[in-house]
Formats: structure tokens, C-alpha cells, sequence
């Protein structure tokens, strides 16, 4: 398998987080979308120049990090099970993943972008939007949480490989200590030896982009969010 990712890219940690899990050989090609001529040759593989993109054994191109996430949880038998094999648990986990995507991650981004703008043209309709139902996906996160280890039970899924990366980075730009089950699971996850050797290899990286920005941010630790 050959997996096309940027380190730094949350998607693609969801993805490299999951092959670990799973103890998959795969080849790792990274790619720079900043670049036209190498974003150019990557539209040939994936037409919409978006990361990550797998190529199984027999050729095959996946696209979107939950779609690959769901193909090696059904190539790879091993545990953890990424979709729970239980289908009441399995249509949760796939909730808890929309939930990280939609309002989670969307509100990072949200908020992201509102920090790069002059402090005048900060805080819009739109971003105060955003921030509301951030603060609502934390809330959900924070009761579900309540006497378990990951977010659906005790089994590793799906729904945390992509919350690892999308939390971590959420701390940049957003405080979740308020929620204390959300925190200390977020210390759980990255004290997991596939979140943490992912984060570990894609922070040079995100450390580099952020103090390109406009108006720099920093990644802060969980101690200091």
C-alpha cells in the first residue's frame, strides 16, 4: 500500500494513526500541495488534490480519511476494531466522527482563519456560529465520556482517530479545560504510542507553517491550553 499524506495534515494523521493501530506495511509518499508542478502530477492520483489518498496492493485509489479508515478496519482483522463490530456501536462511532468533522474541526477552522484577520474584522456572525457549536460538540463529547476510556467504550475506534489530531490542534486557537472528562481523555490519546509518534513527526512541520502565518500561533501543550 502506498499512503500520499503531509505530516502535519490532521486528516492524514487520522489516517497514518489508524495504519498504526493496525500494524500496516504501507509505503508513505509525501506530498507538497504548495508546490504547483507536484500538485499538478498529484491531480493525476487524486483529481481533487485533497490529502490524504491511499493506493492498496491491487491498485486501488481511496479517497477521504474516514473512507480509509473504514477499508483497512475491514482489510486488517486484528484489534483494535476501528468500526465496531457490535452495529449499534458501530453507527456511534461514525456519529462521533461526524461530530469531530462537522462542528469540531470546522470551528477550529473557523476560529483559525478569524485569527488572521485585523482585530476589527474579528468575531463575526459567522465565526460566533462557529464557536457555539464547537462548544456544543465539546459539551456531547464531555457527557459521553463520563466512565469510559475512549469515546465509544473501551475499544479504540474510528470516532479517536479523528479526534486526536483535530483536539490537539484545537488548542491553538481554543481553551477545552472546562470540559475535564474531554481533557483528560485528550491525555489519554496522546499519550498513545500511534498518536504520539504521528504528532511527534508532523510537528516540525505545523511549527514551521504557524510562525509563517500573518498574525503566528503556536501549538500549545495540554498543562498550558
Amino acid at each position: 500500500m502506498k499512503l500520499y499524506y503531509a505530516p502535519a495534515s490532521s486528516y492524514s494523521q487520522r489516517v497514518l494513526i489508524a495504519l498504526y493501530e493496525k500494524d500496516a506495511a504501507f509505503t508513505p509518499i509525501e506530498v507538497n500541495l504548495f508546490d504547483k508542478e507536484e500538485r499538478s502530477l498529484y491531480t493525476k492520483i487524486n483529481p481533487f488534490a485533497k490529502i490524504p489518498t491511499l493506493e492498496t496492493e491491487s491498485g486501488k485509489i481511496l479517497f477521504e480519511a474516514c473512507i480509509i479508515i473504514e477499508y483497512l478496519d475491514q482489510r486488517f482483522q486484528n484489534k483494535p476494531h476501528l468500526i465496531p463490530q457490535d452495529p449499534k456501536l458501530a453507527l456511534e462511532v461514525r456519529m462521533l466522527e461526524r461530530i469531530v468533522d462537522v462542528y469540531i474541526n470546522r470551528g477550529r477552522e473557523a476560529l483559525f482563519s478569524d485569527s488572521q484577520r485585523p482585530v476589527e474584522e474579528q468575531g463575526s456572525s459567522e465565526v460566533k456560529k462557529a464557536h457555539r457549536l464547537l462548544e456544543t460538540a465539546c459539551l456531547q463529547m464531555e457527557e459521553r465520556l463520563s466512565g469510559r476510556t475512549w469515546l465509544v467504550g473501551e475499544e479504540f475506534s474510528l470516532a479517536d482517530c479523528a479526534a486526536a489530531p483535530t483536539l490537539s490542534y484545537l488548542r491553538m486557537v481554543y481553551s477545552y479545560k472546562h470540559f475535564p472528562q474531554l481533557t483528560d481523555y485528550v491525555r489519554r490519546l496522546e499519550s498513545r504510542p500511534s498518536v504520539a509518534k504521528v504528532q511527534n513527526f508532523g510537528r516540525e512541520q505545523m511549527i514551521q507553517m504557524l510562525s509563517a502565518l500573518k498574525n503566528p500561533l503556536e501549538l500549545v501543550s495540554l498543562d498550558n491550553c
